[in-house]
């Protein structure tokens, strides 16, 4: 069991908005990736992670609602900085939690930072992206092929810190020896497909750091065009 997590600053951007967390004891995971201006998503995903450190330190019982209720503090606190500050208008951030306990895997989330399970050689989504591309293609409006060009591209239709009311996915998994747990912004999926992902995770288990690594050298081989951060956790 091995746990790994890092965060970079794309080439073609001045500020990384991205933050993450991991837990003393590994148990609990978060990225998150701000929006809403350099200044603004910088400090929205940062609050973000701080507020689920937190909401962890007083309640340590571990739920898919618990998980939900961990995002809606992080959603409040946000919307307070923007109250002391109104300058901060408009930021928010995604925001994906997991926390494992025995062969749980609890999740929570909202916008399109993504939650990746890899079990027995299978990588699959477990988060579902909150933005205006992923709704097209459920709705059989835009093929993949179109999606990638889309002018809406990275719209999100749901982000901490916008809407007191804000919907939070979020649900169990069981895990066993051997799985990998993938949690990563979209200036990783942007940049590998889901099928070279795969091939990284395959040979992290004892790994974590030189996977992370190895997937930072192939975004940056790629341009960075964003943002990136990856947490790799194997039980």
């Amino acid at each position: 069991m091995g746990i790994y997590g890092e965060s970079r600053i794309g080439l073609v951007r001045s500020v990384n908005e991205d933050s993450f967390y991991i837990s003393e004891k590994a148990d609990i995971m978060a990225v998150a990736d701000g929006m809403g201006g350099y200044v603004g998503g910088e400090i929205a995903s940062r609050t973000a992670v701080k507020s689920v450190a937190y909401y962890f330190s007083n309640y340590t019982y571990a739920s898919a609602r618990q998980l939900e209720k961990a995002i809606a503090y992080a959603n409040d606190c946000i919307l307070s900085k923007i109250t002391i500050d109104p300058a901060l208008q408009g930021m928010g951030t995604t925001l994906t939690v997991v926390t494992v306990v025995g062969d749980k895997a609890y999740w929570g989330h909202v916008g399109d930072s993504r939650i990746y399970l890899y079990s027995r050689g299978q990588l699959r989504q477990i988060s579902t992206d909150h933005t205006v591309i992923h709704d097209l293609m459920e709705g059989h409006r835009i093929t993949a092929d179109e999606a990638q060009s889309h002018p809406q591209k990275h719209v999100l239709t749901r982000a901490v810190g916008v809407d007191k009311d804000m919907p939070v996915d979020s649900g169990t998994v069981t895990v066993t020896k051997g799985d990998c747990i993938l949690l990563c912004s979209d200036g990783l999926t942007g940049c590998l497909d889901e099928r070279e992902i795969a091939t990284y995770l395959k040979h992290a288990a004892g790994k974590e750091r030189q996977t992370v690594k190895s997937l930072f050298a192939r975004i940056y081989d790629e341009g960075a065009p964003d943002n990136a951060t990856v947490i790799i956790k194997t039980l």
